[in-house]
């Protein structure tokens, strides 16, 4: 299983162009054809700040964020951005320094993006999330509060304040928080998974299974779709239902074949099913990927 609860990097605000638009055909996750689509901008307008902004998003979305906190550092230090535009452009080189494990980097990219625009509540819950990394949590609960003040409509700020709040031991209130988190954007899949932990960790499980359903129709990464597959799978054997286990620790090797623990817990259902050959498979499977 997952470790209890995560802080997950905000969402990426795009407040000048987004990076999924203009990808000349290219797919999605296809992250190369992107990359030399926006090589290809930037090499034709040099002087269009866009195009280093857009650079560094798609750098950033496919997970090289040393290289793109070298794109966005290039973007805020042309001359004439908009403060907005170069808020933007800070808070999205603090997510890339926090993915790199610079956290006191990210809090000052941050703090200037606040600084910026400070009517954005995304960069507080940033600033919170690289507090958190700091183990400052009196400041992190702060920037969530302030967050929330700012604007409480803001789904984000209650999530990560929930998580904040769980790891803190303030059940009851991260319940509160995530539930509050899912009223505002029931399309957000953040709150669902951590709600589900909670009730799983006081072994309620019944209570979990809606919430890790939900999970998994609105997740698309497969090493966090997989997760939720997992804990979706533990909830169904510990409330009597085996084949339903079955089928979402399966859907775990799909989604992650060379994983072995996909395999150690469908082996495990196997043998309380009275199915020694299947789990002696998947056992053998499992010691070979390990």
């Amino acid at each position: 299983m997952r470790r209890f609860l995560w802080l997950a990097l905000s969402i990426v605000s795009v407040a000048v162009l987004s990076a999924q638009g203009q990808t000349w055909g290219c797919g999605d996750r296809d992250f190369k054809c992107q990359l030399d689509g926006r090589m290809k901008a930037l090499q034709t307008d040099p002087k269009n700040p866009e195009n280093y902004y857009n650079l560094g998003i798609v750098l950033q979305r496919s997970g090289a964020h040393k290289e793109a906190v070298e794109a966005f550092s290039m973007y805020v230090m042309i001359p004439g951005l908009k403060p907005e535009w170069a808020a933007d452009g800070y808070n999205n080189r603090g997510i890339s320094q926090r993915a790199l494990k610079k956290p006191d980097l990210a809090y000052l990219d941050y703090t200037k993006a606040v600084e910026l625009n400070p009517n954005k509540p995304e960069y507080l819950v940033n600033r919170g999330n690289a507090s958190v990394d700091m183990k400052k949590i009196d400041d992190a609960m702060a920037d969530y509060a302030r967050a929330i003040k700012l604007d409480p409509k803001y789904a984000q700020s209650y999530a990560q304040r929930g998580i904040l709040n769980a790891s803190q031991g303030r059940v009851d209130d991260a319940m509160r928080d995530f539930a509050k988190s899912i009223e505002l954007d029931p399309a957000y899949a953040e709150p669902y998974y951590n709600r589900g932990t909670i009730y799983s960790g006081k072994k309620e499980f019944a209570k979990a299974i809606p919430d890790y359903e939900k999970y998994v129709l609105l997740i698309n990464d497969p090493i966090y779709l997989a997760d939720g597959y997992m804990n979706l799978g533990i909830a169904h054997f510990f409330t009597g239902s085996p084949q339903k286990a079955v089928d979402d620790f399966t859907k775990v090797i799909e989604l992650r074949p060379n994983w072995p623990n996909g395999y150690r817990a469908r082996a495990m259902v196997y043998r309380e099913m009275k199915k020694p050959d299947l789990a002696e498979a998947d056992e053998r499977r499992a010691a070979e990927l390990k």
